[in-house]
């Protein structure tokens, strides 16, 4: 079953077929899930995050669950207020949202089941003991909502390859959690 707010929300600004960050985890797909929606305890699973604070909702994953996330970035200590706006927890996915100094930041995880690990040749490459795995990925618009977040849009292409790799960070993390 999926769940999202209306339709007329979700679909400002289309996701990217091409994932920001990915990473595949040693885990299977409900492993990963429990700890991607984990939110309330990310401050100790995600080092970038340094406290996460229930603003409405919780602690279940629901639309409509917002939270208050403080990371460092750029130097700066920062607070974004994050919403949750769709999940479907059969096919695991998970899209939030964040509006901050004029931009709308829209961010979708997606939980792939990897549960093959055989190369070209239809040959097992891990020595015959099939794990399950995962690959979970990050995809990530933002768009400007007034003229002056247009005129420094700029900027984010400028942070673009910071972003990444803060971004991949927090996935590294979540596998970490996941593979112990």
């Amino acid at each position: 079953v999926v769940h999202r707010e209306s339709s007329e929300q979700v679909n400002r600004c289309s996701m990217s077929s091409t994932p920001f960050a990915a990473v595949t985890i040693n885990a299977p797909p409900s492993k990963v899930w429990n700890i991607l929606t984990d939110i309330q305890n990310w401050s100790t699973i995600i080092s970038g995050i340094d406290d996460v604070v229930i603003t409405k909702g919780g602690p279940k994953v629901e639309v409509g669950l917002t939270w208050d996330e403080t990371r460092v970035m750029f130097g700066r200590s920062e607070t974004e207020r994050m919403e949750i706006v769709e999940f479907d927890g059969d096919g695991y996915i998970l899209k939030s949202k964040s509006e901050s100094c004029g931009m709308l930041m829209e961010f979708e995880h997606r939980i792939i089941a990897n549960e093959s690990c055989n190369d070209d040749d239809g040959n097992n490459d891990n020595g015959g003991n099939e794990k399950e795995t995962s690959v979970l990925e990050l995809y990530y618009t933002s768009r400007a909502l007034t003229w002056m977040a247009c005129a420094f849009a700029w900027v984010g292409l400028l942070t673009r390859g910071m972003m990444r790799k803060v971004v991949l960070q927090d996935l590294n993390d979540i596998k970490a959690a996941a593979e112990t």
